[in-house]
């Protein structure tokens, strides 16, 4: 006598997609620092998401909800291995020249981005936070979070889980607008600047073969202009 042995079938990466809006949903409305809301001269100021957290457990639930559930999601849609959903060390050589080019690039967009009054209304997301070192240096380190896991989800899961389905275009196209809209809520040029960002950071992305140059240099332009608003105060 044989035995069949029945296998649950896979599934498809385009499950990528709803996992994420799922993620996306949780994290915009109940894992937020601050507040997103409406105001009308009628009714005042309502606020629309959930109970704020504090910096360090936005941060550190960022991590979970945006990068290590979706990155296992991504493992079984796929069955890839991590290398190849970009969590490796891809093109190490070259992804060294990335940064070499992107950091002081970063640093100058953080410095550009602490102009503007409307960032400076939203970040240092954490108020109580201060240029000293002592209160800056373990901000910064648990900002790479929130930033690494942001790479992961959008560069990482959905660039590499899709462009096996639709190509590297598509793939690149569909997770730039997902991030666009995961902006939704911040400033203007913040959002606006997502769109090309988006498109370059995945295609450097694709032929590094590897999320974590820039998520580096994400979290660059975060911490600059975290550090810049600081001091011109």
């Amino acid at each position: 006598m044989t035995s069949l042995a029945l296998t649950r079938p896979r599934p498809t990466p385009a499950w990528l997609i709803v996992i994420a809006a799922t993620a996306l949903l949780a994290f915009y409305y109940l894992t937020r620092a601050d507040a997103i809301g409406v105001f009308s001269p009628a009714r005042g100021w309502t606020q629309l998401t959930g109970r704020t957290l504090s910096p360090s457990w936005h941060f550190v639930v960022a991590a979970l909800l945006l990068g290590v559930a979706p990155a296992l999601a991504a493992r079984r849609c796929t069955g890839r291995p991590w290398r190849e959903l970009g969590l490796g060390l891809g093109r190490w050589r070259e992804g060294l020249l990335w940064l070499a080019l992107g950091l002081p690039l970063a640093v100058l967009a953080g410095w550009i981005g602490a102009s503007s009054a409307a960032m400076r209304a939203v970040y240092p997301l954490d108020p109580h936070v201060t240029a000293a070192a002592a209160s800056f240096l373990p901000y910064t380190a648990l900002q790479f979070l929130y930033f690494g896991a942001w790479e992961v989800l959008f560069r990482g899961v959905l660039l590499f889980g899709l462009r096996g389905t639709g190509g590297d275009g598509s793939a690149n196209a569909l997770q730039t607008g997902l991030s666009v809209t995961a902006h939704f809520g911040r400033a203007l040029d913040e959002t606006a600047a997502a769109l090309p960002a988006g498109l370059i950071f995945g295609w450097v992305t694709l032929r590094l073969r590897s999320v974590w140059y820039i998520a580096l240099i994400h979290w660059t332009v975060g911490v600059s202009q975290d550090w810049f608003i600081l001091t011109r105060r």
